[in-house]
């Protein structure tokens, strides 16, 4: 008997029973891999149509109406008259350009993912625009993470197959070993040398104050506030965001929820002697057109008490010009949107805001 093609039939036989076991059981685990990660896929998140920024003021019109700063009142006030609910867990999925948000069970708190890095501002003006004043003022009820990275989404065996699938690929680097940031949106977004300026936030402390024709510092004070931190730091310190409401009411200006009148601060600044100029007045126009104007000014010492708007229907909202860089950034100490930049570079919200008057002043 020839035994030799005997057992070269045998082998070609096992050997084809192997390659359908090993098909078998490949094709078994894709299943497995593709059942897991469905099982791992978030729910669809709700886009909201989000409001970019937390004012709303009519444009110039009605001297009576000039630089309201519309933003939601505290929480005690929120609560009391408009009834609203403080349950975190009941806050919807929420996606925007900037931020994307989500209740998490699991810490109990709202999860910010940062989008861009004007994610925290946008955040804070979504929680004013949906009256959630509570996500700012208390920030044990937030979580800030970067894009991506929202720990519920945390999946131990779809990151064990991640890494097991990506093993000995290493990580993109640029040519020279270091992380490419010549696309980062802050390159070239440089704060001035720190001064010695006082900031206030309208929304801060003092937020709570009431305006004597009505409404909140929070809602509608960026006028005397802006006038508080000039006051405080060129005149004395005891001129904070309460002490300046209170002399509005004295002297019987302007100040509720229609908003405050430049010419009261204008005044105002100038009983406590200070130097003033006259006002600069401008079209709505953006930051590179007023650039050249108001550098002048600052290299001969002059700071600005300005008004802007921050939507294409008003928005109308005071802050304090104290630098320009030599991009033409424009940085104040901004009451509401500068709460966490100080000094703001007004710039990272072009091509707002859009110029509307300012005055300079100084010591």
């Amino acid at each position: 008997m020839d035994w030799i093609p005997f057992f070269k039939g045998m082998t070609s036989i096992s050997m084809k029973k192997i390659y359908f076991v090993i098909a078998g059981a490949f094709l078994i685990l894709l299943i497995i891999i593709s059942i897991l990660l469905s099982l791992g896929k978030k729910t669809t998140t709700t886009t909201q149509d989000n409001a970019p920024f937390p004012t709303d003021v009519p444009l110039p019109g009605s001297t009576q109406q000039i630089g309201q700063d519309q933003q939601s009142t505290g929480i005690e006030d929120l609560v009391q008259e408009t009834g609203i609910n403080n349950d975190i867990s009941t806050i919807s999925p929420v996606e925007t350009e900037d931020f994307k948000l989500q209740y998490s069970s699991k810490l109990n708190q709202i999860v910010v993912e940062r989008k861009t890095d004007q994610a925290e501002v946008q955040f804070e003006n979504w929680a004013y625009q949906n009256e959630r004043p509570q996500l700012v003022d208390d920030p044990d009820l937030v979580l800030m993470v970067d894009y991506g990275k929202n720990p519920d989404d945390f999946n131990p065996l779809i990151e064990f197959l991640n890494i097991f699938m990506n093993m000995g690929q290493g990580s993109e680097q640029s040519n020279n070993g270091t992380i490419d940031q010549s696309t980062s949106p802050t390159s070239s977004f440089q704060s001035p040398t720190t001064t010695s300026f006082t900031y206030y936030a309208q929304c801060g402390d003092q937020g709570n104050t009431p305006l004597p024709d009505g409404d909140t510092l929070c809602h509608a004070g960026c006028g005397p506030t802006t006038v508080a931190m000039i006051s405080s730091s060129y005149v004395d310190k005891k001129y904070d965001p309460k002490t300046i409401v209170d002399l509005y009411d004295k002297n019987n200006y302007l100040l509720g929820g229609s908003g405050s009148r430049y010419s009261d601060a204008h005044e105002l600044l100038k009983s406590f002697g200070l130097k003033t100029t006259d006002y600069l007045v401008f079209n709505s126009e953006k930051s590179d057109t007023v650039v050249p104007q108001l550098r002048k000014y600052l290299n001969a010492g002059w700071t600005f008490f300005t008004l802007a708007s921050f939507c294409e229907k008003g928005c109308g909202h005071y802050f304090w010009i104290t630098d320009i860089d030599d991009q033409g950034n424009i940085f104040a100490y901004d009451p509401a949107y500068g709460r966490y930049q100080i000094p703001y570079n007004e710039n990272s919200r072009y091509p707002y805001p859009l110029y509307r008057l300012a005055f300079g002043v100084k010591r």
